[in-house]
């Protein structure tokens, strides 16, 4: 994985002491949206891992809803803040740390860009090793089937990986996991509020109707989410699955 994260990229990021765990309405909204396309199907006592907290809100949300939530990271002033803060992290760049099937969840917000491409096939190996079987794996991150992914993925330097649905699918064939969900990342409208609402109200009927035109026009096979500029997968572990 990229090493270049020191305190000039958290302070780029605007990541600090400060602002850690700060979980937003519209944040929390946008989690639970997520999180329900899993269909109410984990456990009540869930056991859940973020790969690359960042700064931590994702953990504050699993926390508000009395998670047992853990989180990696590889910048050691924001395992040092999350730990001051209560949280279990720890500082890694893979998942080696972790025994097997100990997650019924894991989560990894904005990461998989920022993996080298020659190494994310085994990192999604490490991602099957240690989900419980009927565990989920929700991954967000740039469209790569879509020019609207361009300024996410190059608004960063340490994204090194460009990412489409076809290697979503790719590597859930190769890694024996089902792809249940690919699409655009949530953008709810209850429960959100201020500017983002009124945007998405606003924005919601083009974005579908352009998808429909693009869909019609030149994916009419396939179920290209054009308009959206990041992408949310999710990878289920069957319980009879192949275990490599």
């Amino acid at each position: 994985m990229n090493k270049d994260y020191s305190n000039s990229y958290l302070k780029w990021k605007r990541w600090d002491e400060q602002t850690f765990g700060n979980l937003k309405k519209n944040n929390s909204v946008y989690f639970s949206t997520e999180i329900s396309r899993l269909k109410d199907k984990l456990p009540k006592t869930v056991k859940v891992l973020e790969i690359g907290f960042g700064n931590g809100s994702f953990l504050t949300f699993a926390r508000t809803r009395g998670w047992d939530i853990s989180g990696t990271e590889v910048n050691r002033e924001l395992i040092e803040i999350a730990k001051q803060n209560g949280f279990d992290v720890y500082e890694s760049e893979d998942l080696t740390c972790f025994s097997d099937k100990t997650f019924d969840l894991i989560v990894a917000f904005d990461v998989l860009e920022h993996i080298p491409q020659s190494v994310l096939e085994s990192f999604i190996f490490q991602v099957k090793r240690v989900l419980k079987d009927g565990g989920f794996f929700v991954a967000r991150f740039p469209n790569g089937d879509s020019p609207f992914g361009l300024k996410v993925q190059n608004g960063d330097m340490t994204h090194v990986t460009t990412i489409g649905s076809g290697k979503i699918f790719y590597l859930g064939a190769k890694t024996n996991m089902d792809v249940v969900f690919l699409g655009g990342r949530a953008e709810p409208i209850i429960g959100m509020t201020g500017l983002p609402l009124l945007h998405r109200i606003i924005s919601l009927p083009i974005k579908k109707t352009l998808n429909l035109i693009i869909k019609l026009i030149f994916f009419p096979l396939n179920d290209v989410v054009f308009c959206s500029s990041e992408l949310t997968a999710i990878y289920y572990k069957a319980a009879k699955a192949h275990h490599d």
